[in-house]
Order: C-alpha cells, then structure tokens, then sequence
C-alpha cells in the first residue's frame, strides 16, 4: 500500500480527542475537511486504522485535528508518535509539473552531458524553496533547488530519472 503522509502525532490538546500535528503536507485544509478519511499508521505500517475527520485548524505552525470515533482524551493517547496519512489512489491528481516529494525521492540524477549524479534521498523544504538532496559517490551531497527551467529540465517518475542543468562548480 503506498500512503501520502499528512503529519505525525506529537500530542494531545485538551479533553475532547483533539491531537496535535507536525504536519508534512501542503494541502492541510484539503486533506482535513470535515469527513475526510484519513488512516493513523504506526512507525512500521503494520496497523492502519480508518478515521473520520471531525474537526481541524492551523495555530503557531501546527494542525490541530480531531477525529470522530475518538472524541476523547483517553481515545487518542495510545496514538501519539502515529503517523496520518491517506492513500496515494484516493488523493487528487497533481497540476503538471507537480509532484509528490516521495515520487522524488531514490530517483537517479543525470547532468546535461548524459553522467550519472547520484541519487535523490531527500526533498527539503527550505524557506526559500524545495531542494533536493542527492547522494553522490565518493563526494559531498549535493543540494539542488528544485526549479524547472533553471536546474530541473525533466523529471519522469515512471521511470525514476530526472535530468538536471548543472553550473559549473557545483
């Protein structure tokens, strides 16, 4: 099963089942709208729990969120550290030229002479923008902005290759 992680549960806020989120995702309003289905998974995804959102909101950087079948405290405790996700086939569809920062990741880099870079481990948000991480044979990582047009001249999911525009230097 493939998942698109929302956030990870780091504690509980008041008595009514309310759970605080450090959240990885963009699209937080969306992916939490009032009976939403979103599933609670343990570190190695061995449990999968189905739940309804019932209520959510964004305060100091967090999501707070609810969900209906816990509507307490003692509900809700057994699942801090959990992560919340959704399945990838039942989240909407990208833009063009979008796409999911796990669909990024392990795929193979090449510069624009054809020579293989490495590999990409990581997508990091930086304030300024979406970098990635690339592992390189006997060298430092690299990290690349993510800017198509500029750095990033193709990215092909289905068969984990991006093509890359390289200044000299780097």
């Amino acid at each position: 099963m493939s998942y698109l992680k929302l956030g990870t549960i780091i504690k509980t806020r008041g008595l009514k089942g309310e759970v605080k989120v450090f959240s990885t995702t963009h699209f937080a309003e969306d992916r939490y709208q009032k009976g939403n289905v979103v599933y609670l998974v343990n570190e190695k995804q061995t449990v999968e729990i189905p739940v309804h959102v019932s209520k959510y909101s964004f305060s100091q950087g967090f999501d707070y969120v609810t969900f209906e079948e816990m509507p307490d405290i003692n509900l809700v405790e057994k699942y801090l550290k959990y992560d919340i996700v959704i399945k990838k086939e039942e989240s909407q569809e990208l833009g063009e030229d979008m796409y999911y920062f796990d669909d990024l990741k392990m795929c193979l880099v090449y510069d624009q002479n054809g020579n293989e870079v490495g590999i990409v481990t990581e997508v990091e948000e930086f304030t300024s923008r979406e970098t990635l991480r690339i592992k390189r044979k006997d060298k430092p990582d690299l990290l690349l902005p993510f800017i198509t047009d500029v750095f990033i001249t193709n990215v092909d999911i289905e068969h984990k290759r991006i093509d890359v525009k390289l200044l000299e230097g780097m």
